[in-house]
């Protein structure tokens, strides 16, 4: 469902942009995208264009249009229209068909690794400038990051106390100490790091976590079925904690503050905590490819990505990016040390290697 703002993102429009093309109208010169500075794109270079611009939907996605989605549309003079929440079924439908209407999304990087070059555009990254990108973040031939977050465990603090909830993954796994209902993913296939916590809980080193015993993964999460609740949608992890449907919540933190705003009270633990990306993609045989790539090139800017932090209480992808949180927002800022310290480095080749088997396992057991 397509959400229009002043600015939009949106379905075939912008011509493919050659040395000189029309799109949507107007007369573009791919040659002003050379030499690209993050965060800048060439005043009115996409003037009567179009563009859409796919994510997560809620208020994640209102802070990624307010940082980078309607500035972009400013300064270019595009259209630019949002749609959401991504769905991978519907991308593959648009490819298979021969009519993509998405021209840029904010997506996973086990799906970008997995369907590189079938469902996703190698990016050219002679169009996107890196210098201000930390060579650590994952970044693949289809994929570049967008946004750091937690993925970890969170707990209500007014039923445990602020620091009586569980600490580690063993603590999580312990219904008996730590009684109540945990929402965990719900998707056929999981977020990284589902899989990991379980194996963590049961005594799996960090440093031999891969290849994963999916099995010894799965008979894990059995042990808890009875305590499980299941979220599909970050909207719905929002949802439940402000809800009351979840005392814990195995979780994306930009969600969680989200309803911590919203009036819930709930706390990260970071012990083996996984801090993820979320990535910019470029869908198969988009009409827009130069286009695209100046989106994310634009979107990676400092001042765009700090925006965007504040925003949203996700990371910033870009170095030099310096958000201004406050008390409640550095409770989740997965850039702090000590966070990262305790963070466990996912696997995202082993993932999309093996992502049919994954899905297989997990949707067998979520249903």
């Amino acid at each position: 469902m397509s959400k229009k703002f002043a600015l939009s993102l949106t379905s075939a429009a912008l011509l493919a942009l050659t040395a000189c093309a029309q799109g949507g109208g107007a007369e573009v010169d791919a040659e002003v995208f050379e030499d690209p500075t993050a965060g800048e794109v060439p005043a009115d270079s996409l003037e009567g264009g179009t563009l859409t611009f796919v994510s997560y939907g809620g208020g994640f996605q209102d802070g990624q249009a307010e940082a980078f989605a309607y500035p972009f549309g400013e300064e270019t003079g595009a259209e630019v229209l949002e749609d959401g929440p991504i769905d991978d079924a519907q991308l593959r439908a648009q490819v298979e068909a021969g009519n993509v209407s998405w021209d840029v999304v904010n997506h996973s990087p086990v799906y970008n690794e997995a369907y590189c070059d079938e469902l996703y555009e190698p990016l050219n990254y002679d169009l996107i400038d890196l210098s201000e990108y930390p060579e650590s973040l994952p970044f693949g031939d289809c994929y570049i990051s967008s946004l750091l977050y937690g993925y970890g465990i969170t707990y209500d603090a007014d039923e445990y106390g602020e620091d009586g909830g569980p600490q580690t993954w063993e603590d999580f796994f312990d219904t008996e100490n730590y009684p109540g209902t945990r929402s965990v993913n719900g998707n056929p296939l999981p977020t990284g790091g589902t899989l990991e916590a379980a194996l963590l809980a049961d005594g799996v080193d960090p440093g031999d976590l891969y290849p994963l015993d999916i099995d010894r993964a799965i008979a894990k999460w059995e042990e808890i079925e009875d305590d499980l609740t299941f979220w599909t949608t970050g909207a719905e992890q929002t949802q439940q904690i402000q809800g009351g449907e979840a005392d814990i919540v195995f979780g994306w933190t930009g969600r969680i503050y989200e309803g911590n705003v919203g009036g819930a009270n709930f706390r990260p633990t970071w012990d083996a905590n996984f801090v993820l990306a979320d990535t910019f993609a470029i869908p198969k045989d988009t009409e827009n490819l130069e286009a695209a790539h100046a989106f994310i090139n634009y979107a990676i800017g400092e001042t765009q990505q700090t925006e965007m932090a504040e925003l949203t209480s996700y990371s910033p992808v870009n170095e030099n990016s310096d958000p201004d949180f406050d008390e409640d927002l550095q409770m989740f800022d997965v850039s702090a040390p000590e966070v990262l310290d305790e963070s466990i480095e996912i696997d995202w080749a082993y993932w999309a290697e093996n992502i049919d088997e994954i899905t297989e396992a997990w949707s067998a057991f979520i249903n």
